[in-house]
């Protein structure tokens, strides 16, 4: 889900996007489609769709982009992010997987 920030992320600095305080829309379609990518090769298609979308929509309105950045770069160099932010993410996903599986 995170690789295409190291990607996007130049992008977004040459752009100025980098004080923005959402999350670009660009970044969260690109985490939706490798999620389902990832979700589809174990569960049926439409409970990943409504995962992931439950996943992208509330990292939308939960995390800023100041805390957003760190944490997807860190993941995506395999580096450990910061513990506030994946718990904050562990609760959505948790919650998602609820709506979704259950």
């Amino acid at each position: 889900m995170m690789r295409s920030i190291f990607v996007a992320l130049p992008l977004l600095l040459a752009t100025g996007l980098a004080g923005a305080s959402e999350i670009p829309p660009t970044f969260l379609e690109a985490d939706y489609a490798q999620c389902v990518v990832a979700c589809n090769q174990a569960q049926d298609e439409s409970q990943c769709a409504t995962y992931c979308s439950c996943v992208t929509d509330t990292m939308q309105s939960e995390f800023t982009l100041e805390e957003y950045m760190p944490m997807a770069t860190a993941m995506a160099s395999g580096q450990q992010a910061d513990s506030n932010s994946v718990a904050k993410l562990g609760g959505i996903a948790t919650a998602c997987v609820r709506e979704a599986f259950q």
